[in-house]
């Protein structure tokens, strides 16, 4: 092969390249839908509380004002939708879930 038709075909196939580019980047990712972090069935003792939930701000503070047991050391009690749950602060482990009055 020359070097005049070898230029000639680096030449075609660049072009080629630069035209498929703007084609490709009109593309769009088909969104995700992805399950919901708060269902109920997530909720069982042994499971893991979402991660937003561990933060101490989330917690509840009168746990005696709302008819629950004190949280054992390194542990705390919060809520999550329309159940109080308590989970140790280590790892995230439910220890305990009582239904909240409606």
């Amino acid at each position: 092969m020359n070097s005049k038709s070898l230029i000639a075909c680096m030449s075609l196939i660049g072009c080629f390249s630069v035209v498929t580019l703007p084609v490709h980047a009109d593309e769009k990712p088909e969104p995700k839908v992805e399950e919901s972090q708060y269902n109920q069935h997530e909720l069982e003792l042994g499971s893991r509380v979402p991660e937003q939930f561990r933060r101490s701000d989330s917690s509840i503070k009168d746990w005696k004002a709302k008819g629950l047991k004190e949280p054992a050391k390194e542990s705390e009690w919060i809520q999550i939708n329309d159940k109080y749950v308590r989970f140790q602060k280590v790892n995230g482990q439910i220890v305990d879930i009582v239904p909240a009055p409606k």
